[in-house]
């Protein structure tokens, strides 16, 4: 972590805290930040919404020295496309659920030491995870916010070219009924193309790997319910979308 409160960089400390190992004096730091500009918000969502692909991702590098470096250098990159006829996105923080659900499964463990040694390793496997979905220069990332009809739903797409697949995570999805599906939709200039059809879990919870060809050059990401499978322009409302900033 950052030793010098003056020397503090934004996008280092905002990978730290995306990985759960800020100290407190970095955190009041950030807190500080947050009220001067909400808008910094926008980028710990985008950074949350990789880590929470994790468990989901794919296969694992080899984990690197200058981990918040290869982080800022993604935060960089950032050139967010706004397609014109979509609603804007009104940023919200995605949890972080893998810390969490660690940090609780550890209090039923009597062992302190135990407890440090789970901690740290499971920290150390999600900074390497991470690592491996940012430091490709041609990865994609689009964070999905629900609408009006789910403002509560939310999730990521990543798209791995070199692997030639994507990874989709959403959650908070209400259940269809009937032949009703959520159907997934690359939108490029030249045209709006159907990517695979999902329903969500009892939880409504959604982990969904799929392959890339429709996506590689899309602006942007809708999802829309529609009365049936494989319909071949949407029918349904959309219930969510995205615009790709990685």
């Amino acid at each position: 972590m950052a030793n010098n409160y003056e020397s503090y960089n934004l996008e280092e400390i905002l990978a730290g805290y995306v990985l759960g190992n800020l100290d407190e004096k970095e955190l009041t730091w950030l807190n500080k930040k947050l009220v001067a500009n909400p808008q910094i918000q926008q980028q710990i969502d985008e950074l949350s919404a990789t880590l929470t692909l994790m468990p989901y991702s794919l296969p694992q590098n080899n984990p690197s020295s200058d981990l918040r470096g290869r982080i800022c250098d993604s935060i960089a990159q950032k050139n967010q496309v706004k397609y014109p006829n979509f609603p804007k996105l009104n940023p919200m923080a995605w949890v972080i659920s893998g810390i969490a659900v660690v940090s609780t499964l550890l209090l039923g463990v009597d062992n302190y030491s135990l407890r440090q040694k789970l901690a740290n390793n499971n920290q150390l496997h999600q900074q390497q995870e991470l690592i491996g979905l940012l430091r490709q220069p041609h990865n994609r990332l689009v964070s999905l916010q629900g609408l009006e009809e789910l403002p509560k739903a939310s999730g990521s797409l990543f798209i791995a070219p070199q692997q030639k697949k994507a990874v989709l995570a959403l959650q908070n999805l209400a259940p269809l009924s009937g032949k009703k599906v959520y159907r997934l939709w690359a939108v490029s200039p030249e045209k709006t193309t159907g990517c695979a059809n999902f329903t969500p879990d009892e939880e409504g919870i959604v982990h969904l790997e799929l392959s890339n060809n429709a996506l590689k050059n899309a602006n942007a990401i809708l999802i829309t319910i529609e009365p049936e499978a494989d319909t071949k322009q949407p029918q349904g409302n959309t219930i969510m979308n995205g615009y790709f900033s990685l």
